[in-house]
């Protein structure tokens, strides 16, 4: 991404926490290609999931408005 912000970088900093405790789980010698489209869809749920939650947190932090 070109131009993000500070608010989206700390909210990347906590969506790859999520998600890395997510391929705790899968197992991270996995590739990508072997993994199940359920797998594959969980895990874009939990990054979407992840990174719309930390932002509204943020901006909960700094406004009411909510940024996307």
């Amino acid at each position: 991404m070109f131009g993000t912000t500070s608010e989206e970088r700390l909210a990347i900093a906590i969506t790859l926490r999520r998600v890395a405790t997510m391929m705790e789980e899968i197992g991270w010698e996995r590739r990508l290609g072997d993994l199940s489209e359920t797998e594959v869809t969980v895990i874009v749920e939990e990054t979407i999931e992840a990174f719309q939650e930390a932002m509204s947190r943020i901006a909960g932090e700094r406004s009411a408005e909510v940024p996307f």
